[in-house]
This record gives C-alpha cells, structure tokens and sequence, in this order.
C-alpha cells in the first residue's frame, strides 16, 4: 500500500491484531474499489502515530473500547469475531449517541490510510499532484532564521516586532518595512516552499495545520475551524476566495463602536492595494468544474440571479484543488508567496520555530517580546527581540491568551467570537463525470440571500475530504466513496450573530473555543440547507444528501425534502464548519467596547497593537482575509508615521 521503510523501530499499536480486524470490517470490496489488505491498513496507520505517543495511546485506547463493547454485546473480542458480526457492531455505535463521536475518531485514521493510496485515489480518476522539480533561490531567504540553525540564545534590537506571518502579521511587516523601519516577524511555524504541498495529507496536515486541524468550537455544535501554523498562517489552507467588507458591516462599525476610520471611502485604496497584491480575479469556469453550471442552472429555475464565479488570489491555477492543503504551484496568493518574501526583500527578517512566550514591558508598555525555539541539536535557544512597537497578529484564537498571560486585563478579551458557522449539501448525479478532484473548493457563488447574511459558496473537496468527512462504515462507506466523481459538492455559510468565547485549553495548541447557536442563526442555516436541497433538485439531482453528525438524510424529491425540514432540527445534528474565526481581541473606541482602539493599540497600553483576525469586531459575511490584510494595512501604516516623524 505504502513505504513503511520509514517504520524501522516504531513503537507497534499494543492491540495490532484489533486494528487489523477494524480495518477488515470497515472495507469490504465494492464494486470498483477493492477490499485492502488489513495488514498494510494496519502498517499504514502505525505509521500515522509514530513519533507521537499520546496519538499512539489514545488509539490504542479506542481499539479496546471496541474490543470491550463486543464483549459486553457478542460475549467475544472484537479481533474473533465474525467480520459479519463487527460490521452489525459497528452500525450499532454510529446509531449510538454515546458512541458514535468516538467510533468516528477510532476510524478516521483507518479510513484515511485507504482514501490517501495512491492506488485507491487512481481508480477514483484522481490524478497525482504535481509538484515542481526544481524551486527558484532568492535573495531574501537569506533574511530567515530557523530556531533549528542557532547555537546559542540571540538578542536583537527592531523597530517593531511582529508575531505571527498570516493575513494581518504579513501584510503589517511589509507595510512597515516598506516604509523603512528595522522588522522583525517570529513564527512559530516554519517555512514550508513547494515541494512542502504534495498532497500526502498526513504529512502536510501535520506540517501546515495546528493540532492536526483539531482546533474544534463546542457547544450546542460541534464546529471543526482549522487553522494554520506555518508561515503564512492559515491564508496558506485556505480556499483562495477574496472579498470586501461589505459597505454595510463598515458602517454598522462606524456608528456603533466610533471607527471612523472604517468608512468605506477611507478603506477604498487600502482594498485595492491588497487585490492587487494578491492578483484578486475571477476563478477560471475551467477549473470552477460542472459543479458551477449545476448550480447556476437550479438557482436561475428557481428564480436567483445573482450567480458569479468567486474571485480569488489564484493567477495561473492550474485546478489540482488543493487549496487548503498549500498550493503546489504557487499560483494562489497567500502571504507566505506574497507579502511575506516582499517584506523580506524591503529589510525584514523571519524567524521561523519559535513562540512568542513572553512580552517585555515597563508597566503597560512594551518594550519587545522573548520567544523561544530548539535548536538542531534539540536543545532550547531564547530569541529576545526589543522594539519600539510590538503586534500581536498571532490570531483570533491564540491572540487573547497571549494578551492575557502577559498581563493585558479587558472584559472583552477572549469574547464575542465569531465563526461563519458552514454547511454543506452534496447531491448524486450518476450520469455526469463531474471532475471533483481537477476542480477548486471554491469557485462559484450566489449572493441573492447575502443581504439577509446567507452566502453560497462552494466547488468541490478532494478524494480524501469526500472519504473522510461522512460517519458512514462498512458496505455504505465504499459505496459512498465510489461515487466520488458523481457526487457534487456545494455549500454555504451565515453571517452568524451568535458569540463565542476562547479560553486556555487542555494543550498550548487546542485552546478551550466554546460556541453556542442562537436560534435566529440556526434559522437561517435551515434556511441555507433548504435552498441549497431545493437548487440541486432543480438541476435534476438523482439524489440529495443531507450530512449529520449521526447520519446522513437523502431525499429524492420536493415532498421528502419538505418532510425533512418540518422535523424538529437542533444545531447538533448537522455537519458543520468554520474558517472564519474572527472578534475576540476587537476594535472599538470605547475601552468599554472592546480591547482595542481605533489605531489598533492594545487599549490602556502603550506600543501594543493586535493586527489579526481578532480585532475585526464582528461576523462579516464575507470571506475574511482581505479585510484583515487591510485593517492591518492601514494601521501598520499610521504605526509607521508614528514612529518616523
């Protein structure tokens, strides 16, 4: 299945032969794919907690709870029963509410070893990624630091300091070192090029992602929001798509919390530097996919019109689609391709490996920040670095702990977290080869409802997410995952009015994020579940499927969908996410508003600004990443006046 050569000395799972039993039960052979050989699966998903004991344990763990439940149910081990008998058991737990959310983990990485072979991906018409045999070598790599390179700690003098490289950390060096001032930017994660975005998902997962993409909002939902932790942040995982604030949000900001300084007139040049930076254009319909026609065609049967393809931060794509995974070519813009080596070519410098531990400060004001790292050698090296200014940009759900442990005390630090709460509606369309795996995740959009704070976005997933995002088993996953190029894929998110809070987590990279749905927000998400049902049947969909956490609902018609829908919903039973973290450190001008102050000073504090997806105060309905580039724009540059008079 896999080079396991890498496997040499790696710990074995204690309860190897129940994995090798789960791994016969969960794929039988379908009609196209294959059954795998259990030892490779097996081998495989070693391979996944090697080098991570905790991951290791807490498998080896759910393996014996299944062992224990066909005890208790079946009087025998899971790992003897019949393969018969552990499918029938299997379906139990997913109907299971006490048992299927940890069903789903125990399986995820026996279902991730089957999607991400190479061979299974083939027979599914998935083409290999492509990535460059040779990279180009520039200059200004010369300004970047790996912890791993330094012997010794290392003290430096800057004019500012920026933590993080994502939307806001980037464009605010680059802003300021354009206009001549001494940068330095600390990022925990490191620099990753090219030959990085490979596709191999566990791999770049763990390269790319905080906490393997664990980062979970909980509440009356269950809410995955992955971000990133790499240079480049989260704009390197995500989707592309690159919009304005509306002119409605800008004003609502202008009149309820002073931010004057966000009226559109004034923002205008400011957003058309970042498009231009990032080469903002419409997707390419070529690489949108049949899923863009799909949609048009229902939602104009259905009386929408206001359908577009997406604009985005991708010159030259070439479709591979795997936007959230880094682009293995380049094309798409994020900052680790766009501000940050502009940045480094005017005079800043990258220290990548290390995190910010500790501000330096008189009082309320600092003066710098200590990070730290280890070495090549494994062994802790600190990075002082003192400076006139210091931003946080470390982002929406590590910004607020960061202020907090250092000293920062504001009531609305942490809160009014915003998500963009997402669903999603796939449809059958057995007849069309719908080109899922050379289509981007987004490329086409329908705005009719976006005034009422309902956006539809969408395009399609890899293979992968297509296998791995059902709670699906046995005959009914294969046949699912067999149906990849028939299925299509579309979604959408809420301009959501609930509020959430981040606090310290059990672990430095899973912050505790709490998030409750309010009911006019679940309303309107109904609503989006309805709309986007009612568009697929219109296009002529075989089949409409509605994913939940427990099950997933397929309706065939105008009168199932309309039974469905006049059942009684909580939040809990949908399969959500959310990419758009966004609130808990806001701007306001009022101290009793918010953290901080119109020119992104941290309120009460001297020299402390937040530029990030924190400070922007409320849910937008828009794709975030342009207004945080820009927000932090226009503040890095009355930050840079200020500093030279």
């Amino acid at each position: 299945m896999d080079d396991t050569s890498h496997l040499a000395g790696a710990p074995a799972l204690r309860r190897a032969d129940v994995a090798r039993a789960l791994a016969e039960a969960l794929f039988p052979a379908g009609a196209q794919l294959p059954a795998p050989d259990p030892e490779a699966i097996t081998r495989t998903v070693t391979g996944y907690v090697a080098g991570h004991p905790w991951l290791r344990r807490a498998l080896d763990t759910g393996l014996g709870w299944l062992t224990l439940r066909c005890l208790l149910r079946h009087g025998q081990r899971f790992s003897h029963a019949p393969v018969a008998r552990r499918r029938a058991l299997l379906d139990g737990l997913a109907e299971s509410a006490l048992s299927r959310h940890l069903l789903r983990a125990v399986c995820a990485p026996f279902k991730a070893a089957y999607v991400l072979d190479e061979a299974h991906a083939g027979q599914m018409a998935v083409p290999r990624v492509q990535v460059p045999a040779q990279l180009e070598q520039f200059r200004w790599q010369q300004q970047i630091t790996t912890a791993s390179q330094l012997e010794e700690d290392q003290t430096l003098e800057a004019d500012v300091v920026v933590i993080g490289s994502g939307a806001g950390g980037a464009a605010a060096a680059y802003e300021l070192a354009s206009r001549g001032l001494a940068v330095v930017v600390i990022e925990e994660g490191q620099w990753h090029d090219r030959r990085d975005f490979n596709g191999k998902l566990p791999e770049v997962i763990s390269k790319l992602y905080r906490g393997y993409g664990a980062t979970v909002a909980l509440g009356n939902v269950f809410i995955p929001v992955p971000i990133g932790r790499c240079v480049g942040g989260t704009t390197t995982i995500n989707s592309g798509t690159c919009m304005r604030t509306p002119d409605a949000v800008l004003r609502r900001w202008r009149d309820e919390l002073g931010l004057a300084q966000a009226a559109p007139d004034e923002l205008a040049p400011w957003f058309d530097a970042v498009e231009a930076m990032l080469k903002v254009q419409p997707a390419e319909s070529r690489h949108v996919g049949p899923i863009g026609d799909i949609i048009e065609r229902g939602a104009r049967a259905l009386g929408f019109s206001q359908l577009h393809p997406l604009r985005r931060n991708a010159e030259g794509c070439d479709g591979q689609g795997l936007c959230q995974f880094g682009c293995p070519t380049d094309a798409k813009q994020s900052t680790n391709v766009s501000y940050m080596p502009r940045a480094l070519e005017r005079g800043a410098f990258l220290f990548t490996g290390f995190r910010a531990t500790r501000l330096l400060r008189r009082g309320q004001q600092a003066l710098g920040v200590i990070a730290k790292g280890r070495n090549a050698a494994g062994q802790p090296v600190q990075l002082t670095v003192h400076a006139r200014s210091t931003v946080v940009a470390m982002g929406t759900f590590l910004t607020p702990g960061f202020l907090r442990d250092n000293g920062v005390r504001n009531r609305h630090l942490g809160r009014h977290l915003t998500l963009h709460p997402c669903g999603v509606v796939n449809a059958l369309f057995p007849d069309d080869m719908l080109r899922n795996a050379r289509s981007i995740p987004q490329g086409f959009g329908m705005a009719d409802l976006a005034e009422e704070g309902l956006m539809f976005e969408g395009g399609t997933i890899p293979f992968a997410g297509h296998g791995l995002m059902n709670n699906l088993y046995g005959d009914a996953w294969v046949r699912f995952t067999e149906r990849y190029q028939q299925t299509a894929y579309f979604g959408f998110m809420i301009r959501d009015t609930s509020e959430g809070r981040v606090r310290r987590g059990p672990h430095r990279d899973l912050p505790w994020i709490s998030y409750h749905m309010n009911e006019s927000d679940f309303a309107l998400f109904l609503r989006g579940i309805e709309t986007l049902a009612r568009i697929y049947l219109a296009a002529g969909a075989r089949e409409v499927m509605i994913p939940g956490l427990t099950r997933l609902v397929t309706v065939r018609n105008e009168a199932e969908l309309a039974a469905f829908m006049a059942r009684r919903h909580r939040p809990g039973d949908f399969l959500m996410s959310a990419y758009h973290p966004l609130g808990t450190a806001r701007l306001a001008a009022d101290p009793h508003a918010g953290v901080c102050a119109p020119d992104h000073s941290v309120h009460g504090w001297q020299d402390l600004y937040v530029m990030d997806g924190s400070c922007v105060p409320s849910s937008l309905g828009a794709n975030p990443q342009v207004t945080i580039m820009t927000l932090a724009s226009h503040a890095a540059a009355r930050l840079a006046d200020h500093l030279t008079p």
